[in-house]
């Protein structure tokens, strides 16, 4: 998928069907990492409202999970680590993203007893250390992904997300009963530039295409 460079204002409106991709990649600002992030959520957002960037109102829902207080507003989530920032919009539905850097290396099979499910940890345990990376950055996008987009939080979720072990593209094995039906869920596996590896997560989206920019914040 390609990522041109693009200012949020020269873009149309959201499509119902479209979800809109913005990777802003960490340029070294001198500013706090929470103003960095309500910068790039004002540039991204305000010109689908027609409002200005400042005239934007936040709310948080229990959770935390932040949302537009505007009527017909768009949903949004983000995910960001070390390097850059994924954000993912949708006219339509719920959405969660989580992003984490592919070269990282977790201590995978201690996290996964922690937090995912006997059978993923075992097919974790059943790889060496050095192998045992990837597929579980691959489970833990998928997973935190799909806790964003429901505004619940991983406590207590992470083990009740389940997806087949060892697959880079997500495939649903089991998930909580407050989620709702697997029919309405939605993954994508995504990377917004080399290094990094993202998962969508989207409910009752209907996403019929992808559409991906690179954003710059200064």
């Amino acid at each position: 998928m390609p990522w041109p460079l693009r200012a949020a204002s020269s873009l149309p409106l959201l499509a119902p069907g479209e979800l809109r991709l913005y990777w802003c990649e960490d340029a070294g600002l001198a500013i706090s990492r929470r103003e960095r992030l309500d910068r790039l959520l004002r540039l991204a957002l305000a010109p689908l409202l027609g409002l200005a960037p400042e005239q934007l109102v936040f709310g948080r829902e229990a959770k935390g999970r932040p949302f537009l207080r505007h009527a017909g507003s768009p949903d949004f989530n983000l995910s960001d680590t070390r390097g850059g920032t994924l954000l993912a919009i949708v006219a339509i539905g719920r959405v969660g993203v989580d992003l984490e850097r592919s070269d990282r290396l977790p201590p995978a099979l201690r996290l996964a007893r922690r937090w995912f499910a006997p059978a993923e940890c075992a097919a974790l345990a059943r790889l060496p250390d050095a192998e045992a990376a990837l597929p579980f950055l691959h489970l833990w996008t998928a997973k935190e992904a799909s806790c964003k987009a429901t505004g619940t939080g991983i406590f207590g979720y992470l083990p009740r997300w389940q997806f087949v072990p060892g697959r880079a593209e997500p495939t649903l094995l089991d998930l909580p009963d407050d989620a709702g039906a697997a029919s309405r869920w939605q993954w994508q596996r995504l990377s917004p530039a080399p290094g990094y590896t993202a998962v969508l997560a989207m409910r009752d989206c209907a996403v019929q295409h992808i559409r991906g920019f690179r954003l710059v914040v200064d």
